[in-house]
């Protein structure tokens, strides 16, 4: 009977060290089971995310990798752009001049075969025209009757002339011998040793002289103002009528065919007994001490070239220095022609028809970034490369600015610095990789 009392005593006991533990502290909550699981979720999904985003980094970053030795690799630098224009020029005269038969006829003689060298003046061909021969002596005879004439009618004007003045000179000395008879007589007269009928006489033939004398010097004026003017007309046209007698004998002496300049006589086609027509060209003669350089260049630079820009070329190792003369607007074939002046001493070895490779330059030098031209241009259209960071050993896709290029530099406007390395060979087959891990010596521009 006793036990029971003894555990009735220990749950008293329980309950009060479990009272007075209440009393004394709080009893914490255990969290719920949704916040555990939502901090599990959330740090997964921060691992996926991480995973994800190197994957994309590194496992979709396309990467190719190849030896340096198989690209081009050209270093962006600071210096001078100088864009020019690549073109094939050929060699010619500077100055050329054709040969044309002026009058028409038959070749009669050669006195020069191609390739000589002709002085100015110098007769080369021959022609005969019976026909043209018989006309110029026909013309030349009619000119001669009508000089004649002239030279007539001038020698009738001067006798005319003559006759005039010796009239006006007896008719002068006549009124001097009236008018001294006439002062005799009248000095005789109050003496009765001459009759008023002979003073009257005198005096009336004074008078009449007098009057003649001044109609004959009107009469001379008004015939020496129309000699005169006739005398003008007269020489005016003798001169015309020997002017065309000139020019018939010119007419004859054009059946000869004479070199109009000095140098190389480089075509001729005058074959003896062949008939040639008037205007038709028998030859060309080209100075032979005087060149230029013909080029053709590709119709979009036809705005660009001007009269002036300056040009080069390469002969035996030499830079002989050019310069454009003169821009021809037509085109054709899509292209259109310059010609090229030498400014430094024509080299001996240099012959008319050789061609030269020249540059011709446009929009001057300036000061800018420049990189080595290569296929990469093409394949790109400019706007993106592989650059090779300094120091780096792979080349990582960059989008870029380029602007003018030569066939040797290209213009760098943005995007890359100087001492970054451009990738300038064929992207044919670097076109869907992001980054090229070079191998091999990467410490100099390379070559493939």
């Amino acid at each position: 009977m006793a036990e029971p009392a003894a555990d009735l005593n220990t749950v008293r006991t329980r309950r009060a060290a479990a009272g007075s533990v209440a009393a004394m502290d709080r009893r914490v909550a255990p969290a719920p089971r949704f916040m555990r699981r939502l901090a599990w979720a959330c740090a997964g999904l921060v691992a996926i995310g991480l995973i994800i985003a190197g994957y994309l980094h590194f496992a979709s970053s396309r990467i190719f990798a190849v030896g340096a030795d198989h690209l081009v690799l050209s270093s962006v630098r600071s210096g001078n752009f100088y864009e020019y224009i690549p073109a094939t020029a050929t060699v010619a005269a500077r100055t050329t001049a054709y040969l044309d038969a002026v009058e028409g006829g038959q070749v009669a003689e050669k006195l020069v075969d191609k390739g000589a060298h002709v002085e100015r003046g110098q007769a080369l061909v021959r022609l005969k025209n019976t026909n043209l021969e018989l006309e110029v002596l026909g013309r030349q005879a009619q000119l001669m009757e009508q000089l004649d004439r002239l030279n007539s009618t001038i020698l009738s004007f001067q006798q005319a002339r003559l006759g005039h003045d010796r009239e006006l000179i007896d008719a002068r000395s006549q009124v001097q011998q009236l008018a001294l008879r006439l002062k005799r007589y009248e000095a005789l007269g109050p003496s009765g040793g001459v009759s008023m009928a002979q003073i009257d006489e005198t005096r009336i033939d004074l008078d009449h002289y007098q009057q003649l004398q001044t109609t004959m010097k009107a009469a001379q004026t008004m015939d020496s103002q129309y000699q005169t003017r006739e005398l003008a007309q007269l020489r005016d046209a003798i001169k015309a009528t020997r002017e065309n007698l000139s020019m018939a004998g010119e007419t004859l002496n054009s059946l000869t065919v004479r070199a109009p300049i000095a140098g190389q006589l480089t075509a001729i086609d005058a074959d003896l007994g062949a008939a040639k027509a008037a205007g038709q060209r028998i030859g060309q003669i080209d100075d032979a001490n005087s060149y230029k350089a013909e080029a053709g260049i590709d119709e979009f630079y036809l705005g660009r070239v001007t009269p002036g820009e300056e040009a080069s070329a390469d002969i035996d190792g030499n830079t002989l220095r050019m310069q454009v003369s003169k821009v021809y607007p037509q085109v054709l074939e899509r292209q259109f022609k310059v010609d090229l002046v030498f400014l430094d001493s024509i080299p001996q070895g240099l012959h008319q028809g050789q061609t030269l490779q020249v540059r011709i330059g446009i929009g001057g030098t300036r000061k800018s970034l420049v990189v080595g031209n290569g296929p990469f241009y093409e394949d790109t259209g400019g706007t993106w490369a592989f650059v090779l960071a300094p120091g780096a050993t792979e080349a990582h896709r960059r989008t870029v600015q380029l602007g003018r290029r030569n066939p040797e530099q290209i213009e760098v406007i943005g995007g890359v610095a100087t001492g970054d390395r451009v990738i300038t060979s064929s992207y044919e087959s670097l076109r869907a990789y992001d980054r090229i891990r070079l191998s091999g010596d990467i410490s100099k521009d390379s070559t493939p």
